[in-house]
């Protein structure tokens, strides 16, 4: 029975009729995308994951876009609850819905409070007790959201215009907001002199999202606790920014 066949003889259900097995769906969906990226993945691959005939996947969606579409929104929710309230099979999302969705949660989670809050002051109170809070905070944002991120960093290129929100918009805020308070403490003698801010501030991103993102993932690293790599990072990237003879 060919896929649009499909389509025809299956009625519109409630989620909640099959929930567990819509989350098994997205659960497999997700790590087939974030290991082969969206161009290489096909409901074939998640079929294969889940032990099941790849006919059985268009019960629960349309295909890949709307699979891709569901796994994005299921990594920015705080629970997997509102799965239950879809109609299935899952449509095929409108041109530009998954974007549209995208910016919004962007808009929503890529505020740094304590980064934004310490951009309003020419000094800090006390550098190191600042500069921790603000590496910290993009540290926890980033393990908070670890799936989806490694899922749009591996389809970043391949999805039409996820680069562009993703590398362009949400990334670039980021790394210009630091390239700022870095410049801003350097000015102030609170951090030691660097040679190149901006790219000082890509490394300390870069060397966040490793712990977050590629770390928890080699085979050879998961036996770390995740509290003792997030302080290992924080202290080498504080102490490493700090000057020898801190400004009173």
């Amino acid at each position: 029975m060919t896929h649009s066949v499909i389509k025809e003889c299956v009625p519109r259900l409630r989620a909640n009729i099959s929930g567990k097995r819509l989350r098994e769906l997205v659960d497999a969906a997700l790590g087939v995308f974030c290991r082969q990226g969206y161009d290489r993945s096909q409901v074939a691959d998640v079929a294969k994951v889940m032990g099941v005939a790849p006919g059985t996947i268009y019960l629960y969606v349309e295909g890949k876009e709307a699979l891709f579409d569901l796994v994005i929104r299921h990594t920015a929710a705080d629970n997997v609850e509102w799965l239950d309230d879809l109609e299935i099979p899952v449509p095929t999302p409108a041109p530009s819905a998954t974007l549209a969705f995208l910016r919004e949660v962007f808009h929503r989670e890529g505020e740094w409070p304590l980064l934004e809050g310490a951009l309003r002051l020419s000094s800090a109170p006390e550098i190191q007790t600042e500069l921790a809070g603000v590496l910290r905070e993009q540290y926890r944002l980033m393990a908070r959201h670890r799936r989806g991120l490694v899922l749009l960093m591996r389809s970043a290129l391949e999805f039409p215009g996820l680069a562009e929100e993703f590398v362009l918009g949400l990334r670039k805020r980021l790394l210009d907001g630091l390239t700022a308070y870095l410049t801003s403490r350097v000015h102030a003698g609170q951090i030691r002199p660097l040679a190149d801010t901006a790219a000082t501030a890509a490394v300390i991103t870069q060397t966040i999202a490793w712990a977050n993102l590629q770390r928890p993932f080699d085979p050879g690293l998961t036996q770390l606790a995740e509290e003792a790599v997030e302080k290992a990072t924080l202290d080498l990237l504080v102490s490493g920014l700090l000057p020898t003879h801190p400004t009173p």
